[in-house]
């Protein structure tokens, strides 16, 4: 079967501005104002020359606003985003003070287990006599602390001289001109 139809061209026409952007009295006025500005040169209806002479404001200003009028896009239209806007700044306030008072509710509630968590468990030792896990550090002094590492003498080798046979008796010690002493 052969197509006998003509193909169509795809009639390109005009995108009006929407009308509930006119309408609403809701939005404030100088925003809607500056949302048609942006939208009428994005759209390509009028250069930002004749826009920002319009306006009476500087060719910075203008992007500064575009920028902003962008990222405010991005963020409404990421997936999974709430439609925030729509709601009223009144029901947006009741809706933040029901959830602080259920997180006031909760707070109370975590204050009151706390209070009578000290009241049945009085204060005692944190650890078992002696009976918990071993320390991992060897005591290296009589008072259990390391020596600093600056105070430790060098270790030299030095000869040592051997002690002379002492004539001594047992239990006598030696002078320094090795009499032995009783």
């Amino acid at each position: 079967m052969a197509n006998n139809k003509k193909p169509t061209t795809d009639r390109r026409r005009a995108r009006t501005t929407p009308e509930w952007l006119h309408e609403r009295a809701d939005l404030d006025e100088m925003a809607r104002r500056r949302t048609l500005m942006v939208l009428s040169v994005l759209s390509g209806e009028k250069p930002v020359t004749d826009v920002i002479a319009e306006a009476q404001i500087s060719r910075g200003t203008y992007y500064n606003l575009e920028e902003r009028a962008l990222k405010a896009m991005l963020m409404a239209l990421v997936p999974g985003a709430t439609e925030a806007p729509s709601e009223s700044p009144a029901a947006r306030i009741a809706e933040l003070e029901k959830k602080v008072a259920v997180l006031e509710q909760q707070k109370r509630r975590g204050e009151r287990l706390l209070l009578l968590t000290r009241k049945t468990l009085k204060p005692g030792p944190m650890k078992l006599d002696g009976r918990g896990r071993p320390s991992k550090q060897p005591a290296s002094t009589a008072r259990g602390k390391r020596p600093l590492r600056g105070s430790q003498k060098p270790k030299t080798k030095t000869a040592t001289a051997k002690p002379a046979p002492s004539t001594a008796t047992e239990g006598s010690s030696p002078t320094p001109s090795g009499e032995a002493v009783r």
